[in-house]
């Protein structure tokens, strides 16, 4: 009997199969996503790309480098997308103390508010839907999408191992 390694083989399909499928359901869930994210954008008056970057200012401030290497972006295109939100007050630069040669980005309590008031998605099919997996599918897909995304996220950026 010839043994095939999980590598070559998940679930009886081969790993190509299996890919497809994986994108096929992402592409599916986006598709879900989309029209609640867009109308997001609209409301709040801000580009996918202003969200990310508030986003990724949550955990605390953050040198201008760090954001633009973080988001995979220019340093131009930051600094434009940083002009436009400073402007709306939902951020602050301010030099460095430290090392007055960088950057800091910072969230204002506007940009706080402003991610957090926006509750797109809830009460949506797509929650409720969510609340009907037991906590162990919860915590599955969970990881499953997380693994996933830290993934094609290092693959993007190059720190990914063949």
């Amino acid at each position: 009997m010839t043994k095939i390694s999980p590598s070559t083989r998940l679930n009886g399909r081969d790993p190509a199969t299996s890919s497809r499928e994986v994108v096929r359901a992402v592409a599916d869930l986006v598709s879900l996503i989309e029209p609640r994210l867009l109308g997001l954008w609209r409301e709040a008056g801000m580009t996918l790309s202003q969200r990310r970057v508030l986003r990724w200012l949550r955990e605390g401030p953050r040198s201008a480098g760090e954001v633009a290497a973080g988001l995979g972006i220019s340093s131009p295109s930051l600094t434009r997308m940083l002009t436009k939100l400073e402007r709306r007050g939902l951020i602050v630069r301010a030099l460095d103390t430290r090392d007055r040669r960088r950057i800091l980005v910072a969230l204002t309590a506007q940009g706080r508010r402003s991610l957090e008031d926006h509750r797109v998605f809830s009460g949506t099919s797509l929650v409720l839907a969510a609340k009907r997996l037991s906590s162990t599918e919860q915590r599955n897909l969970t990881e499953s999408v997380g693994t996933l995304v830290r993934l094609a996220r290092e693959l993007e950026s190059g720190d990914a191992g063949d």
